[in-house]
C-alpha cells in the first residue's frame, strides 16, 4: 500500500492551529485590556493594567485597603469592584 503525502496537510493543519492559538491570545488581550479599564474606572485610587503573558493576558491591580474593600472587615462589609468586574466579562463567573 504507498503512502500517501501528507506534508501539505500538516503544514496546513500547523498554521491553522496557530491562526487559532493567536486569535484565542488576541481575544484573551481584549478582554483583559477591557476588564483593567473597567475595574480603574471604579478604583480612582488605584490603578490596574493588562500585560500579556505566554497564555494570554493578566491584569495586575493595586489600590490602598483593596482587600479589605474585596473581602471586607471585621467592622466594614465588603465593596467588590474586582469579582463584579470579571462577571461582567463575556462568559464571566
Amino acid at each position: 500500500m504507498p503512502r500517501a503525502e501528507t506534508g501539505p496537510l500538516q503544514a496546513r493543519l500547523a498554521r491553522l492551529a496557530r491562526t487559532g492559538s493567536d486569535a484565542a491570545r488576541a481575544r484573551a488581550r481584549d478582554a483583559a485590556a477591557a476588564l483593567a479599564a473597567d475595574i480603574a474606572q471604579a478604583l480612582p485610587d488605584g490603578r490596574a493594567e493588562a500585560a500579556p503573558t505566554p497564555g494570554g493576558s493578566a491584569v495586575t491591580v493595586e489600590a490602598p485597603g483593596l482587600a479589605a474593600r474585596e473581602f471586607g472587615t471585621a467592622t466594614r462589609s465588603a465593596r467588590p469592584v474586582i469579582g463584579p468586574a470579571v462577571a461582567r466579562l463575556p462568559g464571566g463567573a
